[in-house]
């Protein structure tokens, strides 16, 4: 009887760890699903409107535009699983279905958990190693990287269509100094980065924090360079996507000042958390209205085209990402060492 007890003691904290990754999974599924059924509520209104919209341009003429925006779609997150492979692969090997698998897992969370947070945990959750906390560096490094090239391209769109805008001059050259500032101070922390993670420390908690990021001051730079470009094509795929959602409609507006306005929604979508009041949909919209506002766009349609970008490449992304979520296997040495 008492080596019966014994027993049942022993596996009573695994077992209780279970019971809690479970409902945790169970809560971030919940929130998940929580934030397509909001999403789809705020848009009940103007919806039959959008797919009025999209219904007329469903037809054969546009066939090859839809099968080349579908297309995109994995070629999208492809990329960006390369470069999340790339980064990983400097601290431990993983292989692209491994990475693949982390970064859509990485996309459910981050709806459930605020700002990129989220989309870290995910990430480092789908990492075979016990030790996957030290991918944090690398994680940071990858969103980081993406921000970047959403600030640069941003700042071009900006220069090209500021004057539509409709904004007073001060404000102009206001935003264009902020954008101008951030474009140099990417390229400042990636000179000194590995000054970033030279402080000296005797807490524990901070050591081990130096200890997570170390990778950062590992990277050489053609690492960095490379997984850049990585970060670069696939800032082109999301543009190429939205262009051809737009292209759907025939909008008598040249492609250079739509690419502009598409550039101006992935910096306002970049810089603002991904997670708020607003939603990941109502932000684009919000964006999209304003920046094509002086080209006397049709709302409907324009609405139906960010409706549509959402729809391939988040929503349907997102319902992979929860069932990935739950093969995910989280035992108690999380953290690692």
């Amino acid at each position: 009887m008492m080596i019966q007890d014994k027993k049942t003691n022993t596996s009573l904290p695994s077992f209780r760890w279970k019971k809690l990754v479970v409902l945790a999974k169970l809560t971030i599924t919940g929130l998940i699903l929580s934030y397509i059924f909001q999403t789809f509520q705020r848009e009940q209104k103007g919806l039959s409107d959008i797919l009025v919209s999209l219904n007329k341009v469903w037809s054969n003429d546009n066939l090859l535009i839809i099968i080349l925006l579908v297309i995109l779609i994995p070629l999208n997150w492809a990329l960006e699983s390369l470069k999340w492979q790339t980064l990983v692969n400097k601290i431990f090997k993983i292989s692209f279905w491994q990475a693949f698998r982390g970064t859509l897992t990485g996309l459910a969370v981050g709806v459930a958990v605020p700002a990129q947070v989220g989309d870290t945990l995910g990430r480092l959750g789908a990492l075979p190693s016990q030790n996957r906390m030290r991918a944090l560096g690398a994680a940071l490094v990858s969103n980081g990287i993406q921000f970047y090239v959403s600030i640069v391209g941003g700042t071009l769109g900006w220069l090209a269509i500021s004057d539509r805008i409709g904004l007073p001059n001060s404000q102009q050259d206001s935003i264009l100094t902020l954008l101008i500032c951030l474009c140099l101070m990417g390229v400042l922390i990636g000179i000194f980065r590995k000054n970033l993670i030279s402080f000296n420390t005797r807490k524990p908690f901070l050591i081990r924090i130096k200890t997570y990021l170390s990778v950062i001051g590992a990277y050489k730079s053609q690492h960095l360079l490379y997984a850049t470009f990585l970060g670069g094509l696939r800032y082109l795929v999301f543009l190429g996507q939205f262009l051809l959602a737009l292209s759907l409609f025939h909008f008598p507006v040249d492609t250079a000042s739509l690419a502009s306005c598409v550039s101006l929604i992935f910096l306002v979508k970049t810089i603002l958390p991904a997670i708020n009041i607003i939603g990941d949909l109502g932000i684009r919209e919000f964006t999209a209205l304003y920046v094509f506002q002086s080209f006397y766009l049709p709302v409907e349609e324009v609405l139906a085209a960010t409706f549509l970008i959402w729809v391939v490449n988040v929503l349907g992304p997102l319902f992979i990402g929860m069932y990935l979520l739950w093969k995910v296997k989280i035992k108690r040495n999380y953290f690692g060492k």
